[in-house]
């Protein structure tokens, strides 16, 4: 038996047992918080036009965890390229920042990952993607999670892992662009389409009202 002087104690770690189980269980677990990946579908970027790409219905689903993502390729009037961009959102934020260029750039292979910020939108931390031996595609990506934006995905993961236990998973949101013209541009370049595009994207989508739930 229990002596009675721990009970106290004992109804304490009980119930902070309880909050974790409550809220991911009981009270759904995720926030909605009224922002769409579909809401940047209708983006303009000026000398492009575009298009929805073919991408088959259940990726996002099989790739991220996803039913709310967009794809669409954005192709240069002049003829100099096209730019292909992703919007994903997924309560699954391993599977959107554990290398997602290996679900979003199918034939495309990259040899490293590193951080820039442009001078453009410097509070935007751009993972640029260096092209391996022999390709020309550049890629791009940006990882947002509720009002900021993810630099380093392992200690994101170390923060949050604790304040998830007591609050709803939030969604995190991944903006990827692939520019067939080639690598990302240096940080004092002239802004590219690619990042047009991507900034674009970006703006468009936080413009909308967040109404959590």
């Amino acid at each position: 038996m229990i002596s009675f002087r721990y009970v106290p104690a004992a109804c304490v770690l009980v119930t902070l047992a309880l909050i974790p189980t409550v809220i991911h269980s009981y009270a759904g677990g995720k926030t909605v918080d009224g922002r769409s990946a579909t809401a940047v579908s209708d983006l303009v970027v000026a000398g492009y036009q575009s298009a929805p790409t073919n991408r088959n219905a259940t990726w996002g689903k099989r790739r991220f965890d996803s039913d709310d993502w967009i794809e669409r390729e954005y192709r240069d009037i002049q003829g100099r390229g096209t730019v292909r961009l992703t919007v994903v959102r997924s309560f699954d934020a391993k599977s959107v920042y554990h290398h997602p260029e290996l679900a979003v750039s199918d034939t495309t292979s990259f040899v490293d990952d590193t951080i820039r910020r442009f001078n453009e939108r410097p509070e935007v931390p751009v993972h640029v993607l260096t092209p391996g031996p022999g390709v020309s595609t550049g890629g791009m990506y940006v990882l947002q999670y509720e009002d900021g934006f993810v630099d380093d995905p392992v200690w994101f993961q170390i923060r949050s892992a604790g304040e998830l236990l007591f609050r709803r998973r939030q969604p995190m949101t991944l903006f990827f662009v692939l520019d067939s013209s080639g690598p990302a541009p240096g940080p004092d370049d002239e802004l590219s389409g690619s990042l047009r595009v991507l900034f674009g994207a970006i703006d468009g989508f936080i413009q909308q009202a967040a109404h959590p739930e």
